[in-house]
């Protein structure tokens, strides 16, 4: 077995496993992951505009982008109210920085963004049931 053909098959267990987290996730965990892929694909994104890899750069800002359109997309303004509207604020100042230009702050915005976005992620772990159920369990054991 070549060490191509070891990547591939290691990029396929990852693939089929974050598939049968998101088949089987409910909302809270839906966003979890989401919050998570985004993470990923923003350190990479700031890897590879170290490396000055603009191609994989791009890739990795194209599916952050797209991550935080669904993360705003998915807002119940009717619900949340002004909740909301403060995501909603946020993921666009966070799509503005990763969508800046190359340049000599670059990796500072970007690194900005992605510490704007791991606070909200931090928060909503916080908030998820699982975890308040597991708080629960500890203040009654």
């Amino acid at each position: 077995m070549t060490f191509q053909s070891n990547i591939r098959r290691a990029s396929s267990y990852k693939s089929i496993h974050k598939n049968s987290r998101v088949l089987s996730a409910d909302p809270y965990d839906l966003v979890a992951v989401l919050f998570a892929e985004l993470r990923d694909s923003l350190d990479l994104m700031i890897e590879s505009a170290r490396r000055n890899d603009k191609g994989r750069m791009f890739e990795c800002r194209a599916k952050a982008l797209s991550i935080l359109n669904g993360l705003d997309e998915s807002l119940d303004f009717e619900a949340a109210g002004d909740l909301a509207q403060t995501l909603h604020t946020i993921y666009a100042e966070a799509a503005r920085r990763i969508q800046a230009d190359i340049g000599v702050s670059f990796i500072e915005r970007v690194e900005s963004a992605r510490e704007m976005l791991h606070e909200i992620e931090k928060a909503w772990m916080a908030i998820s049931p699982k975890v308040q159920q597991a708080g629960a369990l500890r203040q009654a054991g």
